[in-house]
């Protein structure tokens, strides 16, 4: 598991694009709260329409986290953004350090970023 991988990185492209889109949904689901919230407690039912409106986004943030926990990582087979109970949504995998954007600039994994 900790092992570097002797398979070429741009072969784990489609499965990174994939967990890449499923965290873009993730925070676009947090994103959209705040508007969500405003436009409902301006309706004219108010405080009954943000309730409905928080029950629907929390029902929603629900799902999509748990899209997001249980996405495999193209390398090494584990949750990506899981161990064990704990998810954790990192750049890197949490069993083999493969980064979300291996494919785009190789692998580098053991090697710190200078983002």
């Amino acid at each position: 598991m900790d092992e570097k991988s002797s398979k070429d990185p741009a072969d784990f492209g489609p499965g990174l694009r994939k967990i890449r889109r499923r965290r873009w949904f993730l925070w676009l689901t947090i994103l959209i709260y705040l508007p969500a919230m405003m436009v409902s407690l301006r309706s004219p039912s108010g405080f009954n329409m943000a309730v409905k409106v928080f029950i629907a986004w929390i029902v929603l943030l629900f799902i999509t986290v748990w899209i997001v926990a249980t996405i495999r990582c193209p390398d090494c087979g584990n949750y990506f953004h899981t161990s064990g109970p704990t998810f954790f949504p990192a750049r890197r995998c949490l069993h083999c350090g493969l980064h979300i954007n291996a494919d785009k600039k190789g692998d580098d994994r053991g090697q710190k970023e200078t983002e």
